[in-house]
């Protein structure tokens, strides 16, 4: 088991991805709540770039494994 798959499994059900939109659309409808658009606009930002983040490392931590694999591998 490597680093991207311990922390990301190779499929996800359905009822997790619901549930992780869910919690983000509350957490969002409270911040409005407490604020105004703009900063649930910003706090929408950040949450998305966050996501992204996390994407692209994980996706970085695949291809270094691979290439460590790969390269450690032949030896």
């Amino acid at each position: 088991m490597n680093s991207a798959s311990a922390a990301n499994p190779g499929h996800r059900s359905w009822i997790v991805i619901a549930a992780k939109a869910i919690v983000v659309l509350q957490s969002l409808g409270i911040v409005y709540m407490l604020t105004s658009v703009w900063v649930t606009l910003a706090v929408a930002a950040a949450i998305a770039v966050v996501v992204f983040s996390v994407k692209v490392l994980s996706r970085a931590s695949r291809r270094v494994d691979r290439i460590f694999e790969e390269e450690l591998g032949r030896q």
